[in-house]
């Protein structure tokens, strides 16, 4: 684990701003239609990726549907081994790269093709993350890290950003926007990695969608170094119970994580880089106002979130790799609070 202040470097791919390119030779990995679900794929998905190519294009394409499992991985690795693509392109959500991610550390070194992901859907942040979260046979999500995932190759496709549902980008902008907050408030964070989420913070500002993709990029190479904070703790265990992102839950609880922190917290950092005032009712104000861009539900229970999670959610949240270094330290009475307040209130 890394030290306070210490920052070790997770993305070690590189960037192109291109779309995929796609060939004969490729293998692609995307987002399944939603008219194609069936029982094996229980949950649904967000349509078919924006960008996703024409199968006659490409010498296969393996549809994943959300959420995302270790199966869909299992299925990619055969693919590849029975197709010898040159190239493993994903395409769409989060869910679906961490699938290919996944497959591709699951292949021998000799076995695997150059990695391009094309973040196209919810959750672009997966892209440059060195770890995935798939769900397992018995319904458990599982998070794993890569320490050889290196070499990948993200491309930042203008046209199929441009063809996404305005929803699924401005949840996306929010749920960025709450990840840059949790490492500026939190203790764990040197100047390395508060640049980078006050830089997130700046890409935002810009209100672009390639912008956009940057700063999910500057603020997940700040996390996955320094943590995440309150907001995170409750949202993952939340949407891994759920079987649904855990991005949703995460912009309804940063308000009121932000509102709970109030003075205790320097927010200064925050406001320097989207222009409001330095106090937690602002920053609280300004997270609702990105929330409300998504157009989405106001209330975890809204949202359709089962308030009878409560009591799974909670322990999960208290063993979260970022509690230590909050703030101050939290009890589960707290956390309990937090909910409920997402469950009902704005």
């Amino acid at each position: 684990m890394n030290a306070v202040g210490t920052h070790r470097v997770s993305f070690r791919g590189e960037i192109l701003t291109a779309g995929p390119d796609y060939c004969p030779a490729d293998l692609v990995v995307a987002d399944l239609d939603v008219t194609d679900l069936d029982d094996a794929h229980p949950g649904g998905g967000a349509g078919r990726a924006a960008g996703a190519p024409d199968p006659g294009a490409v010498r296969a394409v393996v549809p994943v549907a959300q959420p995302p499992r270790s199966a869909d991985a299992d299925a990619v690795v055969e693919a590849v081994r029975r197709h010898r693509p040159e190239r493993l392109v994903a395409v769409g959500d989060g869910g679906t790269l961490d699938v290919a991610k996944h497959a591709w550390n699951l292949l021998a070194a000799g076995q695997r093709p150059p990695l391009v992901l094309v973040p196209a859907g919810a959750e672009p942040w997966r892209a440059f993350a060195p770890f995935s979260s798939l769900y397992e046979p018995d319904g458990q999500r599982v998070s794993r890290r890569y320490e050889d995932l290196t070499g990948q190759q993200v491309r930042l496709d203008s046209a199929a950003l441009a063809a996404r549902q305005p929803g699924v980008r401005h949840l996306h902008r929010a749920d960025t926007a709450v990840h840059a907050v949790e490492v500026l408030t939190g203790r764990r964070a040197g100047p390395w990695g508060r640049a980078l989420a006050a830089g997130a913070l700046a890409a935002l500002a810009d209100d672009q969608p390639i912008a956009d993709l940057v700063a999910a990029g500057l603020a997940t190479e700040a996390f996955a170094a320094a943590g995440l904070g309150l907001a995170h703790a409750l949202a993952s265990p939340l949407g891994a119970l759920a079987r649904r992102r855990h991005d949703l839950p995460n912009v309804l609880l940063a308000p009121a994580v932000a509102e709970f922190w109030g003075t205790r917290v320097d927010w200064t950092p925050v406001a320097a880089a989207v222009n409001c005032h330095a106090d937690a009712g602002s920053v609280a104000r300004w997270l609702r106002e990105l929330r409300d861009r998504a157009d989405v539900p106001a209330t975890l229970t809204a949202a359709g979130f089962d308030r009878a999670l409560l009591a799974d959610v909670v322990p999960q949240a208290m063993r979260s790799s970022g509690m230590p270094w909050l703030p101050e330290p939290v009890d589960a009475t707290t956390l309990t609070d937090l909910l409920d307040r997402a469950w009902v209130n704005r």
